[in-house]
């Protein structure tokens, strides 16, 4: 049995923990959702802890995924070279360490440096863990579990909304953003441990002519003695693999990909990580109504989340991606009206409702579409190149955005955001149009768990 040809019987057999490994495996996701979220939800309070200036506060923000740029990059590599369960442990460990160490910095620079370090196990980390999971699950498993990492983002956002009302109704001063990073670092501890007791794929295995090891953890997980040709080649992975990933033939997918990571990163940054900061300064709110409007957008994020493998199916990756993504324009569009005092004030909170519901339903599902297409043994470094350039996205509007929030306002950094976003998603709509989605090929989300 040749390599591909044991990636072939994983796509084939439902895996019974599938939604434990995926969950495991994506966890990395929530730790940076959290990151994101909760970090975005007490920015007022880090602001008057370390009164850092526009572009500092922008570097603040933006150094946990300048980290990940480099993290996923590498961490890509590194997983195709050395394994997925070894990265998965040795990443989570780093994020342990390096969350503590910012709990307790003492100044800005301190937290930059260790925000920086934790940014980096991020990127290494999710590049790791999609390539285990699409190494672990079924096609058909597919359908169902794609999206888990999506409801992430919504489900995440709300734990963080309920844990900042509780920490500012208990803690009355400056420093309870601290405790947004000992409760990820709690969080990570819990799944270091839990990492532990996983098993590598047996694709990454085979691949690394570790027969033995192949036909254990098929027997352990599937219950089958598989027979496999213990003579095949083996993967030759080297450093090359990082430019020779463009000589694919794929080029035309991958910018379909990266243009919908494009969208995602500037919504989830240059717009999601500044709501509440967003409508604090609108002074129509207090704090808690902020936080609960954000409870609202949030669970609409939810919602699209789970409404996106249902659409994927019936309508296929392309038009599920970016019909949502023109939307999402769009609503950019008029919140950046409603900023210029041109349309009312009461349209922000449906307006930016309608923005990450369609974030949730169509562009995010850029991971999915990415390993749909690309080969076994470039999974790893293709997951880190996409994930490299969602932090690059990340870091870029998280930190302009960031500047341009306090030097100019609300209205000319929603405008840029526009802009931005709107460039993404021609991008997405020419190069998508041709090639592994537009040539008459069945997607793995456009069947049934039986097919």
């Amino acid at each position: 049995m040749q390599a591909n040809a044991v990636a072939d019987y994983v796509y084939k057999h439902n895996n019974v923990k599938g939604i434990y490994m995926v969950l495991i495996a994506s966890s990395s996701v929530f730790l940076d959702v959290w990151d994101l979220t909760a970090f975005g939800f007490v920015l007022t309070f880090f602001k008057s802890d370390f009164l850092p200036t526009g572009i500092i506060l922008g570097i603040s923000v933006a150094a946990a995924n300048i980290g990940a740029i480099a993290g996923a990059i590498l961490g890509g590599y590194l997983t195709d070279k050395f394994g997925r369960k070894r990265l998965l442990i040795y990443n989570m460990a780093i994020f342990v360490i390096f969350s503590f160490l910012i709990a307790v910095s003492t100044n800005i620079f301190e937290f930059i440096g260790f925000r920086l370090i934790m940014g980096f196990s991020i990127g290494s980390d999710v590049a790791t863990g999609f390539s285990y999971i699409y190494e672990y699950i079924s096609k058909g498993q597919r359908n169902h579990y794609y999206s888990l990492w999506a409801y992430s983002f919504s489900v995440v956002a709300l734990i963080a909304v309920g844990s900042v009302f509780l920490l500012t109704s208990e803690i009355h001063n400056d420093s309870v953003w601290r405790y947004i990073f000992v409760i990820g670092g709690i969080f990570a501890a819990v799944i270091l441990l839990l990492r532990t007791k996983m098993t590598e794929t047996p694709v990454w295995l085979y691949g690394n002519g570790k027969y033995k090891e192949t036909r254990d953890v098929v027997k352990k997980v599937y219950g089958e003695d598989l027979t496999i040709d213990e003579g095949s080649k083996k993967d030759r992975i080297t450093l090359k693999n990082l430019i020779n990933l463009f000589h694919k033939g794929l080029n035309r997918e991958l910018i379909f990909t990266f243009s919908l990571n494009g969208i995602v990163g500037f919504i989830g940054w240059g717009f999601a990580f500044y709501i509440t900061y967003m409508l604090l300064l609108l002074k129509f709110f207090a704090f808690d109504q902020v936080l609960e409007a954000d409870a609202i957008i949030y669970s609409f994020g939810f919602l699209g989340a789970f409404l996106s493998p249902h659409i994927a199916k019936h309508f296929g990756i392309y038009r599920s991606a970016v019909i949502p993504a023109v939307v999402a324009s769009i609503s950019i569009f008029a919140l950046f009206l409603v900023f210029d005092h041109i349309l009312p004030v009461y349209l922000v909170i449906p307006l930016s409702i309608v923005i990450i519901f369609m974030n949730y339903a169509g562009p995010m599902a850029y991971n999915a579409v990415l390993n749909d297409f690309i080969p076994t043994d470039y999974r790893g470094v293709g997951n880190g190149w996409n994930y490299m350039f969602n932090k690059l996205t990340e870091a870029v509007s998280g930190l302009t955005a960031g500047a341009i929030l306090i030097v100019v306002g609300l209205g000319i950094n929603t405008v840029i955001l526009f802009l931005i976003v709107t460039s993404f998603t021609v991008m997405a709509l020419i190069a998508g149009r041709k090639g592994y989605f537009q040539n008459h090929k069945v997607s793995d989300f456009q069947t049934s768990p039986e097919e």
